[in-house]
């Protein structure tokens, strides 16, 4: 029992993402509590708004038969489950069958960030004192990985972060085109709505900086990086990639969607109002992630749209496939200036 439970303990701390230490948390706490179902449940704020995303949850649906069920948006989130996310406080409810529902907090920097849901039956003391711990180790090593992560200046994912994280989304779009049907129809319906990466760039940054300092500078990051965090869907991955360069990397959408979304955030940076500066503008460039795509490649991709924003007047969005299709870029050409890798 002892070996069992420190080789769990190593199995949850040399996880290097947050995705794979939730699916170790969840399956240490099946393995020795012996749940129901265990859920991960986060606040994520969007646009201003509590919104609570299921982001794994982990089924018990016979004699060692499982399901997992993947990242979802709860429409109706339960009381206990919002009373748990701001009290901090472990909230547990039994019904007249015996079976028990248990929410726990996790914070960071105090501030509680997700909760840990456990349908089980009436757990001993001995079972309540291993959940919580388990929960702790999770929630310190959660700080240590979202540190690692993010920028230190934004708070955005890093450079670092990225090539892991795209690798991670091909791997998915490639699962599910063997997974799916094989019916034409269906097919080309999956293409319709596929991955996409932009890269955006402040337009005449260096000026900002040489005019008014890279305090100033520091703070129009600051503030771009918050008006993308409330505006983008919080499945999005928006990353700083350096000095001001911008990349993210959005969830399946068609391309009419992906191109309305980024003129109305283009229109927001022209309305906000930046210290300092006058009518900042930014620049993008996009291309579509298609399985079987290496990252570089995709980055490349939006890099050379970008860099035909850039040459085209500014203030505008690019797509790489439309610049190519339009034969106003070459598919030979390597302007990329961007330092890959």
């Amino acid at each position: 029992m002892q070996e069992n439970l420190l080789n769990s303990v190593i199995k949850i701390t040399k996880n290097r993402d947050v995705d794979s230490l939730e699916y170790s948390l969840i399956s240490t706490i099946q393995e020795f509590i012996g749940c129901k179902e265990v859920s991960v449940y986060k606040d994520i704020e969007v646009q201003g708004q509590l919104t609570i995303e299921q982001s794994l949850c982990l089924k018990v649906t016979g004699e060692k038969q499982f399901e997992w069920v993947q990242r979802q948006i709860v429409a109706h989130p339960e009381d206990e489950l919002l009373s748990c996310l701001r009290s901090a406080c472990i909230i547990t409810v039994q019904s007249t069958d015996g079976i028990e529902r248990r929410w726990l907090p996790i914070t960071r920097q105090e501030k509680t960030v997700a909760a840990i849901s456990v349908v089980s039956n009436s757990l001993d003391s001995p079972a309540q004192v291993m959940l919580n711990a388990f929960c702790r180790i999770f929630e310190n090593y959660l700080v240590i990985l979202h540190e690692n992560e993010r920028d230190k200046l934004t708070g955005l994912l890093n450079r670092q972060t990225f090539e892991k994280k795209i690798k991670q989304l091909i791997e998915k779009q490639v699962l599910k085109v063997h997974s799916s049907s094989r019916d034409e129809g269906k097919r080309q319906q999956k293409y319709a709505s596929t991955s996409w990466l932009a890269i955006l760039d402040i337009d005449h940054f260096k000026n900002i900086n040489d005019k008014y300092g890279h305090i100033c500078g520091d703070e129009v990051l600051l503030i771009l990086a918050q008006k993308m965090r409330h505006f983008f869907r919080s499945t999005d991955l928006i990353f700083r990639f350096g000095g001001e360069e911008f990349v993210i990397v959005f969830e399946p959408t068609d391309a009419d969607s992906i191109c309305n979304k980024m003129a109305e955030f283009l229109q927001l940076v022209r309305n906000t109002s930046f210290p300092f500066v006058e009518n900042m503008t930014i620049s993008a460039g996009l291309a579509r992630i298609s399985p079987y795509d290496f990252p570089i490649t995709v980055i490349e991709s939006a890099d050379k749209a970008l860099y035909y924003a850039k040459n085209n007047g500014r203030d505008k969005f690019c797509v790489y496939e439309d610049l190519i299709a339009e034969q106003l870029i070459n598919v030979q050409e390597n302007d990329s200036e961007i330092d890959l890798f």
